[in-house]
């Protein structure tokens, strides 16, 4: 069949196991399961993907790389408009967490997937996660380690990585609390919780990435 045929299999594959690991975790999961909802034998999902183990980091890449990919881009646009000099904390922030927001924004149906999907990944098995972190994230955050020393000289790289760790578990919580968006708020309208959100967020890894060492 034409290429475009076997794109929309592998396409129809990975949304029912989004939905399905979403809600289950990778033991809830069956590749049966995956191959009802997509509408497809296994042999395609084990064409396409190999094994279950295989089908999770696609899960991962699908959803995690364009984040990631914009992080990257909006820094190397930041190291060329501020060279030789370092880059400002606050638009060091706004390039690592506009990406994340913009994600966020785009429906509700596919935010609760992603969300869902994110923390599974952390909560079900720590060396499936160990691997996720190792491709996706380590790479972006060892970039912003290394500017953000450049331009934070007082913190030490333990400091750093523990901000970044705080940051990181702050950024989680967004991510599985955004259902409760509308009660901490007080706001019902969704734009205008994560307009809020976005800007406050802002303000709170600026003033957690400083060098003050206390």
């Amino acid at each position: 069949m034409p290429k475009k045929s076997a794109e929309t299999t592998r396409e129809r594959i990975l949304r029912a196991a989004e939905r399905i690991y979403a809600a289950s975790g990778f033991h809830g999961m069956s590749l049966r399961d995956v191959t009802l909802l997509a509408g497809v034998n296994l042999a395609a999902v084990n064409y396409h993907f190999g094994s279950k183990d295989k089908l999770i980091f696609a899960l991962a890449d699908r959803r995690l790389t364009p984040i990631n990919t914009e992080r990257l881009e909006r820094l190397a646009k930041l190291r060329e408009r501020h060279a030789p000099d370092p880059i400002p904390v606050g638009e060091l922030v706004g390039a690592l967490v506009d990406p994340m927001f913009k994600a966020l924004r785009q429906g509700r149906n596919t935010r609760a997937i992603t969300v869902r999907l994110v923390a599974q990944m952390m909560i079900d098995d720590p060396q499936r996660f160990a691997q996720i972190h190792k491709t996706f994230y380590k790479p972006v955050l060892e970039c912003y380690h290394g500017e953000l020393q450049r331009t934070i000289p007082g913190l030490t790289s333990h400091q750093v990585n523990a901000r970044f760790f705080c940051a990181f578990a702050t950024v989680l919580g967004i991510r599985l609390m955004h259902e409760s968006m509308e009660w901490f708020l007080k706001i019902r309208a969704e734009d205008r919780q994560f307009d809020i959100l976005e800007r406050e967020m802002h303000a709170f890894l600026r003033g957690a990435f400083t060098d003050l060492a206390e």
